[in-house]
């Protein structure tokens, strides 16, 4: 790359520098087509163009782009806490409608044209949510009831509208959408997983695809569950709560140490895998002398009150997180949602919850979705009365469902660490963010104290004095072989090692390859 004159390799206009740049690097790499590293290259750069991060920015940089640095289709979010007020350009709007098109057909949904709506939609914060209506040539038809396994009921065959969930930059939320890979979760959910689940969830239309490649997703066409008698962010009475615990329970049943999650085949990752650690437990450690300074000291005019011993579990909480990681990451563990709660949900028609903003999927124990259901949806009240009824309940169902040797203590135990990790993360996120910088500025007042009111009552953080004599066996890790013992593990170690040795050859001989082309681009 350093044998390319910088000069003139970037055009300043916001598509073509970034194809340009990606043609420049095909002809310098020409000589690596054939291999792996190549396709990983290509996907590496074209991933960081798409989010105008630090890896893009520094292409930028070097070859002269200078801070003309080309960004996403976006709505321009001029008054943050009013997302109505939210617009895209004609030019992004056109942009956006063609690759919209284009996901459908590859869908194999006969579309001849797309209308955006670019008036902002519930479905989070961090994307761009909008509706996208669709027009065909011939007439709409119905599909008969689907039956069978995940049926949908009647699923339109060419829907009139679909809604689109699109990553964006201009989010004051995307740096960390990014390092929690909240787009890519989601994404992968829609495209591999939707289809699999037992629960309601929007139907997978098609996916966005970036411009310049059309390899990498950056959005989603999923079906419109706006219809008559359906409500976003229910209210839900007693009944209601326990539908909807019953449901996700069902789905939890499903995919209850299920081989394709240990293995780690359905691309679903574990709590104590590399994505979250150690990368959660730093942000919390970063988090946390921001979290005192602002909360420690009430502020009756803002609301900011919690008791002292808020505090000394918030402080064992962020020293032991590591080890609540891997706690929820052991056997038994399922697929979780990971931010069920009443404005991520509608009620269907024929009070069948459904599911969407499947942005924190995760390998864990399936009463992290209950429990967080319960903070985010419920007063600090309300969660105490509530909270034994759902527990009890949720155990009933799984029985109900076939989960075996997973008793009430057991899920007692979890309970207390589900308490110490998401709701526990989300309080020192948002309790460390400014008024300014939130939609809804009063969120953190809500939570905080509801997240640390859930684990002072469970004693949630008296389980982190017993951790440090806790030791692991290799059976315990997520990944490894039942029945794996040291010894087997050290004879896969050295044959792991051989095989990185072999690899390391190649990239000697890839490495010299490279030489020679460069030799002859500036010769």
């Amino acid at each position: 790359l350093t044998s390319i004159p910088r000069a003139g390799l970037f055009q300043t206009s916001k598509i073509s520098c970034r194809t340009d740049f990606l043609r420049r690097l095909h002809t310098v790499t020409l000589a690596w087509e054939a291999s792996s590293f190549y396709k990983l290259v290509i996907r590496y750069l074209s991933y960081g163009i798409y989010i105008g991060n630090t890896r893009y920015r520094f292409f930028c940089e070097y070859f002269g782009a200078g801070s003309n640095v080309p960004t996403m289709s976006a709505m321009e979010r001029t008054d943050l806490q009013h997302p109505e007020t939210w617009t895209m350009d004609q030019e992004d709007k056109n942009d956006v409608a063609g690759r919209c098109l284009a996901g459908l057909r590859a869908q194999g949904i006969p579309a001849t044209r797309v209308l955006l709506d670019p008036t902002k939609l519930k479905g989070g914060y961090i994307c761009d949510t909008m509706r996208v209506k669709i027009f065909y040539d011939t007439v709409r038809k119905m599909s008969p009831k689907a039956t069978g396994k995940g049926a949908r009921g009647w699923v339109s065959e060419r829907p009139a509208t679909a809604i689109l969930k699109i990553a964006s930059p201009a989010s004051a939320d995307h740096d960390v959408a990014m390092r929690l890979r909240l787009y890519e979760r989601e994404w992968h959910f829609y495209e591999q997983l939707s289809h699999r689940v037992t629960i309601r969830v929007p139907r997978y239309l098609g996916s966005v695809k970036d411009t310049e490649t059309g390899l990498t997703t950056e959005g989603v066409l999923l079906e419109d569950l706006e219809v008559p008698g359906a409500v976003l962010c229910p209210q839900l009475d007693d009944a209601g709560v326990m539908l909807t615990i019953q449901h996700v329970a069902k789905h939890h049943a499903t995919f209850w140490n299920a081989p394709e999650l240990a293995s780690g085949a359905l691309g679903v990752k574990p709590h104590n895998g590399p994505w979250y650690q150690p990368g959660w437990g730093d942000d919390i450690a970063a988090y946390w002398p921001r979290f005192v300074r602002k909360w420690e000291k009430p502020d009756a005019r803002r609301k900011l009150e919690l008791p002292p011993e808020a505090f000394v579990a918030g402080e064992a909480i962020m020293n032991g997180f590591a080890w609540v990681q891997d706690e929820l990451s052991k056997k038994p563990h399922t697929f979780n949602h990971g931010d069920v709660k009443p404005p991520n949900m509608f009620m269907m028609p024929n009070s069948v919850p459904a599911f969407i903003d499947w942005q924190y999927t995760a390998v864990g124990k399936g009463c992290q979705d209950i429990l967080f259901f319960l903070i985010e949806g419920y007063t600090i009240e309300e969660c105490r009365r509530l909270e034994p009824l759902a527990m009890k309940h949720y155990h009933a169902a799984l029985v109900t469902y076939g989960v075996k040797d997973y008793s009430f203590e057991d899920l007692r135990r979890d309970w207390k660490l589900a308490a110490m990790h998401f709701p526990f993360y989300v309080a020192m996120w948002f309790g460390t963010t400014p008024d300014e910088s939130l939609v809804d500025p009063d969120f953190p007042r809500r939570y905080v104290p509801r997240a640390f009111d859930c684990i002072l009552r469970n004693n949630a953080h008296e389980l982190l004095a017993a951790a440090s004599t806790m030791s692991r066996s290799p059976s315990d890790v997520v990944g490894v072989p039942p029945g794996a013992t040291l010894e087997s593990l050290a004879a896969d170690l050295h044959e792991a090692r051989a095989r990185i040795k072999r690899l390391t050859i190649e990239r000697d001989r890839l490495k010299n390859t490279l030489e020679s082309v460069k030799a002859a681009v500036a010769g």
